[in-house]
């Protein structure tokens, strides 16, 4: 990517307040070319796509033309030192007055670089930001060298270095949950969704970690949030929803106790709170995942991709939740809201966007709106480029199928069986229930009376009921419940009455 392309992002990604500050950082920083740079900031902002020709030939007349690509750069870094400005947290606030100390230093204002030492480890400490504290105590030891202290060096060397110590030992600590974290992260894309008992088992090394024995073992507070996600992540992997809940409220409390600790970071509580929505949906603790994406939504976001990232988890648990509450109205109510927020968000979180295309075509075919459901299929599977819910394509495929079933389309219905067959058949993992559904509905193109057709809804029922016991292959029907469409199709029923009648009950 060209610079010229980062510059237009940058300028793109900023907030109205942002944009105010920096016009006002500008001013007040380059008061003699202010104008050159805000009225370059300006014609940029401008562009929908950015268009460097367009802006040459603006400022044509103008001197600084001549080093466009020199004030381009600059306008770069100024911008980022706004926003370091604008968003000031412990982390930014902790090296600031480290650069002072240096600076007080150099100048031999030793007494005054100690009281900024004092105060800058204290900021370390209580925010838990343990990477300063070898720096902060050796330049606290270099002072009392300068100084020719040798009484303070004498009777506090032995607590720094002790200090420099202990803080390796956590920041290794906390390295080492890292890992374990980057390792589970890695099997969980590689093997996707876990179909059998064999795969599930390949889980357990991570129970076997000595640092899972109990949370004495992490060190600080970021290493036991780390200890609680793993086991959150665990659990939620091998879809043991009362453990992910147990472990996600575990870490919920103890992000909610140590708010300093996590302050320097919106995606970090979003995470969180959108993770544990969703284990309390999965528990029928409705109102309580509604309560924690209330919370979600009332973060303080730098970036309008941020508000965007967390409105979509929002939807996203709200959607999940009145379904499962059987509030159909109200998921339809949500839908045109949803577009209109996936139709402007095309730097946000792809992989979400792509689930909630899902979610809203298998909420549209169980209202029984087929035609608009397949134009949000067809969306779906523009958006799924990046091809790591590789389930959801699976699924979608026969979803497909079944859409144009639905509207009477065979000769296209045929068309996507053959090449459906033909994805499945050459991937590794392939579920009993799609094996069976791909097997027996190519047979519904030569239905041709509605006696035959209630026969062949009837033993593809007969079929699939017995895997579908199966927790694992009874995933498939978290995004199309195929067993009550053939239900409604047996029983003439309104597809959306047979799915209410299988919803869990309210838990408070």
């Amino acid at each position: 990517m060209k610079t010229s392309d980062h510059l237009f992002k940058l300028i793109k990604s900023l907030s109205k307040s942002e944009k105010g500050y920096f016009k006002k950082y500008a001013n007040f920083h380059v008061r003699n070319e202010m104008n050159n740079y805000t009225r370059i900031f300006d014609a940029i902002d401008l562009q929908k796509e950015y268009d460097e020709k367009k802006i040459l030939k603006k400022f044509s007349n103008e001197r600084f033309i001549n080093q466009f690509a020199v004030a381009k750069n600059y306008l770069y870094e100024m911008i980022l030192e706004s926003l370091e400005a604008y968003h000031k947290n412990s982390t930014t606030e902790i090296r600031s007055i480290l650069n002072r100390i240096e600076i007080l230093v150099d100048k031999g204002l030793y007494i005054q670089a100690k009281k900024l030492l004092k105060r800058v480890k204290e900021m370390a400490i209580i925010h838990e930001k343990i990477t300063y504290i070898p720096e902060i105590n050796l330049m606290e030891q270099s002072i009392y060298r300068m100084q020719y202290d040798v009484g303070d060096l004498r009777d506090n060397s032995d607590n720094l270095i002790e200090e420099i110590e202990i803080s390796a030992m956590k920041i290794k600590n906390m390295a080492e949950y890292e890992s374990l974290k980057n390792r589970l992260y890695v099997q969980r894309i590689e093997m996707g969704v876990l179909r059998n008992e064999t795969e599930i088992k390949s889980y357990d090394w991570l129970l076997r970690s000595p640092l899972l024995k109990n949370d004495k073992q992490a060190l600080s507070i970021n290493a036991k949030i780390l200890y609680y996600e793993l086991f959150a992540s665990y659990y939620n992997d091998i879809e043991d929803s009362a453990k992910c809940y147990e472990f996600s409220s575990k870490l919920i409390k103890l992000i909610e106790e140590n708010t300093k600790v996590i302050e320097t970071n919106v995606n970090f509580p979003t995470h969180f709170l959108y993770r544990h929505s969703i284990q309390c949906y999965n528990m029928g603790k409705y109102h309580e995942a509604l309560e924690y994406t209330s919370k979600m939504e009332g973060l303080k976001v730098k970036s309008d991709v941020q508000k965007v990232n967390i409105l979509l988890k929002a939807y996203n648990t709200k959607l999940n939740v009145y379904f499962k509450m059987g509030n159909m109205k109200k998921c339809m109510q949500l839908i045109p809201e949803i577009e209109i927020l996936l139709e402007k968000s095309k730097d946000s979180d792809k992989v979400l966007k792509e689930v909630i295309y899902w979610q809203i075509t298998s909420l549209l075919m169980i209202s029984e709106q087929y035609k608009l459901a397949l134009k949000w299929l067809v969306k779906a599977n523009i958006v799924a480029d990046i091809n790591i819910r590789q389930d959801l394509e699976c699924i979608g495929r026969i979803m497909e199928i079944v859409l144009h079933y639905e509207l009477g389309k065979t000769d296209v219905m045929e068309y996507r069986l053959k090449s459906t067959y033909r994805f499945l058949a050459s991937k590794q993992k392939m579920y009993q229930l799609e094996k069976i559904i791909l097997t027996s509905i190519r047979k519904l193109i030569n239905v041709n009376s509605r006696q035959e057709s209630m026969s062949f809804f009837k033993q593809l029922h007969a079929s699939l009921e017995p895997v579908v016991k199966d927790p694992l292959e009874s995933k498939f029907l978290t995004y199309f419940d195929i067993m009550s469409w053939l239900e409604s199709k047996i029983e003439k029923r309104k597809f959306e009455e047979v799915v209410k009648g299988k919803l869990k009950p309210l838990t408070v």
